[in-house]
């Protein structure tokens, strides 16, 4: 019975480091399709999420700056 109980021990630890190992060899995959992925895209000239979302508020700002001129140029030709 001893014999048993040992064995069955033995066998979850194994189990236990497997699965440990095999999560971090999968976490260590995904990084690695990720990061080939990545370079595919700017090797091809993709810019991330991020990126975009950050020019694109800088597009509106500026939009909006050039409205504000022209409206304020506007306002000037009508004073005169």
């Amino acid at each position: 019975m001893r014999k048993k109980t040992f064995l069955h021990k033995d066998i979850k630890s194994v189990a236990s480091g497997f699965l440990s190992t095999f999560s971090g060899v999968k976490s260590e995959v995904d990084r690695l399709i990720k990061s080939k992925i990545e370079l595919i895209l700017n090797s091809k000239g993709f810019v991330s999420r991020e990126d975009f979302h950050a020019l694109e508020d800088r597009v509106e700002k500026l939009e909006s700056e050039i409205n504000f001129k022209k409206l304020k140029n506007k306002e000037k030709k009508i004073s005169k």
